[in-house]
């Protein structure tokens, strides 16, 4: 951690000046320039967060199939991130130096993305997290998480409320959870996918509580897409040094819009069930803690 941080100040004091919002437009345009229209503007927000590209009625559609967090939710961007980099350094190389990868990874995407202030606090709360793993086991990671959540809070108690350090605290709490009830994962498509739903899994009621409208069609349209995200996200990833790889993703981008977009058109789609209630929320999440302790006394 120490190199790290001497290497980015290096980095400051000897590089020309340039704002975090620059980073951004230029890796942002890079996506669009292979992927236009809402495909690329998807990919885009999906990499780096925002939806600001999306057409108005593609975000319409998103928002009323509660599908809108995907390119809304910086901190759980991060967190998948960090999850399939570490699902796929654990299939060649060893605890220690797959987490210590990683840990670089959060650095690096943190950098790219521009260091807003939301991806800020997803990446100090998963790489203290991470080192954690390294140093430890995986419940000494889920302490320094939730000692890491509470500095933050006394330092800031506004984050409480924050939707960002909300979704950053429960999908890095959901990676370190599959660590602990996924052993001996050898596929790296079935290890992105189990990390997808663990972190889905832990920060579903929030996104149905703060994004509201939630669609009774909703479930079924995040299971039926939802699992293209990280595959979207590897392969406009490697775009970004190889562009033409981009194109490999304009299949799903396109599926992942056409049943979007038809699915919100069904009359069933308009029937709102409203915003989950905290008591709800509450309900959800010991309900899913019980299945945790579970499935960990099995394994």
């Amino acid at each position: 951690m120490v190199i790290i941080a001497l290497w980015l100040q290096v980095l400051r004091t000897s590089l020309p000046p340039i704002r975090a919002e620059d980073w951004r437009n230029f890796l942002v345009m890079r996506v669009e320039k292979w992927l236009p229209g809402d495909e690329g503007a998807l990919a885009a927000g999906m990499l780096w967060g925002g939806s600001e590209g999306l057409s108005r009625q593609t975000k319409e559609a998103y928002r009323r199939v509660g599908l809108l967090h995907i390119v809304a939710a910086s901190g759980y961007n991060v967190t998948l991130v960090t999850g399939w980099i570490l699902s796929a350094c654990l299939i060649w190389l060893s605890r220690r130096w797959a987490l210590g990868v990683t840990v670089a990874g959060i650095v690096i995407y943190m950098l790219l993305a521009g260091w807003q202030p939301s991806i800020i606090r997803a990446g100090i709360m998963a790489i203290l997290a991470m080192t954690g793993l390294i140093l430890g086991r995986e419940r000494d990671a889920k302490w320094l998480l939730m000692l890491t959540g509470a500095a933050m809070l006394a330092w800031n108690p506004k984050l409480i409320s924050d939707i960002g350090f909300q979704l950053s605290f429960a999908a890095t709490f959901g990676i370190l959870t599959f660590l602990n009830t996924s052993p001996g994962v050898r596929s790296v498509l079935l290890a992105d996918l189990k990390t997808t739903l663990a972190a889905q899994a832990m920060t579903t009621p929030l996104i149905l509580h703060h994004f509201g409208n939630l669609s009774v069609i909703s479930p079924l349209v995040n299971a039926a897409v939802l699992w293209t995200v990280p595959l979207i996200m590897q392969i406009t990833a490697a775009g970004l040094v190889w562009g033409p790889i981009n194109y490999l993703a304009w299949p799903l981008l396109r599926m992942q819009t056409w049943v979007v977009g038809s699915v919100a058109a069904w009359p069933i789609s308009n029937w709102e069930m409203g915003k989950m209630s905290w008591l709800w929320v509450a309900v959800y999440y010991v309900m899913l803690f019980l299945l945790i302790k579970i499935l960990s006394t099995k394994h």
